[in-house]
């Protein structure tokens, strides 16, 4: 149907790589992931078993933290670092730089737009001029660029030739629907859609994008502390498991399988910093 999304898979190539997946899952031990959380953010935070992360920084201190948990856990923590639009400094550009030239971080971000109120919308001139220098270096460096973005997906698709360019575009709590979803792929963006407690919470879009987009164009992610439910003053990293059983009823899928396709899939982005065991 024109304007849709890409065609998913049919019932019986995504049933059956799901059994394939599962069985390299519980041979070797595979474990979980968690495409988005803040580090630096949680208090007290540790890995939890069998879960590997991506953890976004957003300043030197931050970063510091990061890099702390990368080597306290080689192999099952990858970095990135970016220019956040809550917090549109330029001046934080040389040490993201920096932190691409030495390979230090895995991707970019998070970057993007956000408009969600009045005096966010007012620092949009701010938030183009980082957006555009973060573009840059993702291209420069292949890295894969972490998108936050709210209220503001008619800016994302003004920018997808130059989105096409990048190895990966990862859409952290994707706030689209599942034709802006198809048209971004239709576009030659390799777009990937992460999706937290939202599906819990029950947001229309989320949960139509979860059951109609290929698996392969899926991550899991807690967003941890923040993405709470009512009864939560944080989110632990621990609830990523919530996440994967909302995934797991929306999808049809066994939960077993799923983890194995979202773990591949968080693999082929963040591959030069965690790894597969």
């Amino acid at each position: 149907m024109a304007g849709g999304p890409e065609p998913a898979p049919t019932s019986y190539f995504r049933f059956s790589r799901m059994r394939i997946l599962a069985f390299f899952f519980v041979r070797f031990a595979v474990e979980c992931a968690d495409a988005h959380i803040h580090i630096a953010d949680c208090v007290n935070w540790r890995l939890p078993p069998d879960t590997v992360v991506c953890s976004s920084a957003h300043s030197w201190k931050e970063f510091q933290l990061v890099e702390r948990a990368v080597q306290e856990h080689p192999g099952r923590v990858a970095a990135s670092f970016g220019i956040h639009p809550q917090n549109p400094d330029a001046t934080l550009y040389p040490v993201l730089e920096e932190l691409a030239c030495q390979k230090r971080i895995q991707a970019v971000g998070e970057a993007g737009f956000d408009l969600f109120t009045p005096e966010l919308a007012a620092g949009l001139p701010q938030q183009l001029e980082v957006w555009h220098l973060q573009l840059e270096l993702a291209k420069k460096y292949q890295l894969p660029l972490v998108v936050h973005c709210r209220k503001a997906m008619d800016k994302v698709f003004m920018y997808t030739k130059e989105l096409k360019a990048l190895p990966a575009v990862v859409f952290h709590a994707y706030p689209g629907s599942l034709q802006e979803a198809g048209n971004l792929l239709r576009r030659g963006v390799n777009a990937y859609f992460s999706f937290g407690k939202e599906l819990i919470r029950g947001r229309r879009n989320s949960i139509q994008c979860v059951e109609s987009l290929p698996l392969e164009r899926l991550l899991a992610e807690t967003d941890a502390p923040y993405q709470t439910l009512r009864h939560q003053a944080a989110t632990p990293p621990e609830d990523i498991e919530l996440v994967y059983g909302e995934f797991a009823k929306i999808c049809g899928v066994g939960e077993v399988g799923l983890k194995a396709q979202l773990l591949s899939n968080f693999f082929s982005l963040f591959h030069s910093g965690a790894k597969e065991g």
